[in-house]
């Protein structure tokens, strides 16, 4: 099915029309419904000046109301601009600014992160958007596979964020991909408590709405309420970071509910530990692992069932119309078990980064292959294992953090010669970061770094641990610091230091 976004949501409505699509706080919205009112909205952002190509923001916590967006931005050959619901005001501004947004919709509950647009920027509240839509027929608009469908925005090295643009080719792939590998189809049941304004979320409901399968939508994830989920709506698919099904498997229901429809388990964004995997696995639920990034529209390689424990650690393999390498510094595919960088290539690699040549030449090479600065090796069965992340990034609660964001934060601090930040092992979020810097016979303190990062870097990205030290930070001949010692020095910072925050 190669078709634009849209095309999917008007297939299943013809299909099976009456079958429900979504549920959300218990409303069900069946496949016709669902195409309707995309239309109407559709018809309603045309009435409000929208355009092929413009570019829509999204300020929203999981609600119907994002995903009737995105459709009808799709149905008109809009892109949808998803924002991080925890960023700040100035983060908002800066993407809706570079991605020159016509238009965003918000919600109530995170006004405050609109704030710095309000007075230039059109918005249109979620709690309203029913007043948008019109019934006036939209004129049929002619949108290609390769016309951008959603730019969604990955921080860089610089701590500056890319927007990196996905065609409706793209995650049509995306979708085709996921489902064909794990085995979905129309009769599975998603549960998804994570959001959608995050490219591995959207992928999982990418993966529901080309399977034309029933996606239970819930605003956040609480473990109490996704228990009783899983097993009074018969999920038999659930996808999340292992943050999430640790909780899932604290707690004190687990043993005892229900999950007998549970089929298709998978986790990302961090490697699973072997304890979780036997507790989800004793339920007799496959746990699968994956790779991917945003770079990648959210796929990659994804372990097969059956190798979760003969591959333990392992990412996989690729998945459908996919491939993946491993290249040396030069750009040439090494042997099996050599590490170097790990490059992908398939339809659904993004097709540039916004407004950003430069940046989108670096990491698209000829012939397709997409440079992810991530290492690893593939064994002599073509299974990947991922070493070590891109440009020292870490991985708090699967949410990418980026060191130089919050460097240049901190540069200022009194007293403050130099400082690095690195990711340390953290037993709820997987990695936590922590501020290691060299003062001038100086004092800083825990809270003058909270203090620093208040109203500048989302809750996610704020460090949880300081160290000061007197001794200069290890670099390299050509002056770079060297994370990867310091990460290995004060890998047990948790254990013998106390957290700031």
């Amino acid at each position: 099915m190669n078709a634009m976004l849209a095309d999917i949501v008007r297939y299943w409505s013809r299909w099976k029309p009456d079958a429900v699509a979504l549920i959300f706080e218990d409303a069900t919205t069946t496949w016709a419904e669902l195409d309707s009112r995309t239309d109407q909205l559709a018809a309603g952002l045309i009435a409000r000046g929208i355009v092929h190509g413009d570019r829509v923001g999204l300020l929203l916590l999981n609600r119907p109301e994002f995903i009737d967006v995105c459709l009808a931005c799709w149905k008109i050959g809009a892109l949808a601009v998803p924002l991080n619901v925890r960023y700040t005001a100035p983060e908002v501004a800066y993407v809706v600014n570079d991605a020159g947004c016509s238009i965003v919709v918000g919600e109530a509950a995170l006004a405050d992160g609109l704030r710095d647009v309000l007075d230039r920027q059109p918005v249109l509240w979620a709690e309203d958007l029913d007043v948008e839509r019109s019934v006036v027929p939209v004129t049929a608009i002619v949108v290609h596979p390769d016309d951008g469908a959603m730019i969604c925005y990955t921080s860089g090295t610089t701590g500056d964020p890319k927007g990196a643009v996905h065609t409706h080719a793209g995650w049509n792939a995306t979708g085709q991909a996921w489902a064909q590998s794990v085995g979905f189809g129309q009769d599975d049941r998603m549960l998804l408590p994570f959001p959608l304004a995050f490219t591995g979320g959207f992928a999982v409901w990418q993966m529901a709405y080309w399977a034309g399968a029933r996606l239970v939508l819930e605003r956040s994830f609480l473990p109490d309420r996704s228990i009783e989920l899983l097993a009074d709506q018969g999920i038999t698919a659930f996808m999340a970071v292992p943050a999430i099904f640790q909780a899932l498997v604290d707690h004190p229901r687990w043993n005892h509910v229900d999950l007998s429809a549970w089929k298709i388990a998978c986790s990302g964004g961090a490697v699973v530990p072997p304890g979780l995997l036997a507790q989800v696995q004793t339920r007799g639920i496959p746990m699968l692992q994956s790779y991917t990034l945003t770079e990648a529209t959210a796929s990659g390689t994804v372990l097969p069932a059956r190798d979760a424990l003969r591959k333990l650690g392992s990412a996989g393999v690729p998945m459908v119309h996919q491939s993946v390498r491993i290249a040396d510094d030069d750009g040439r595919e090494v042997p099996a078990g050599d590490l170097g960088e790990i490059q992908l290539r398939g339809p659904n690699v993004m097709d540039r980064y916004w407004n950003n040549p430069e940046a989108t030449a670096e990491t698209i090479l000829a012939g397709g292959w997409l440079r992810t600065g991530d290492i690893g090796r593939l064994d002599d069965e073509g299974y990947l294992y991922v070493v070590d992340r891109a440009k020292d990034m870490l991985i708090t609660g699967g949410l990418n953090v980026y060191p130089a964001e919050i460097e240049r934060v901190l540069s200022g601090l009194p007293g403050v010669v130099e400082l690095a930040v690195i990711g340390v092992p953290d037993m709820r979020w997987g990695e936590a970061p922590a501020v290691i810097a060299v003062t001038a016979l100086a004092a800083i303190s825990g809270e003058q770094v909270l203090a620093a990062c208040a109203n500048k870097l989302a809750d996610f990205k704020v460090p949880r641990y300081l160290v000061v030290r007197s001794e200069p930070l290890p670099r390299n001949m050509s002056g770079k610091v060297l994370k990867r010692t310091l990460r290995a020095e004060y890998a047990d910072l948790p254990s013998t230091s106390k957290p700031i925050r």
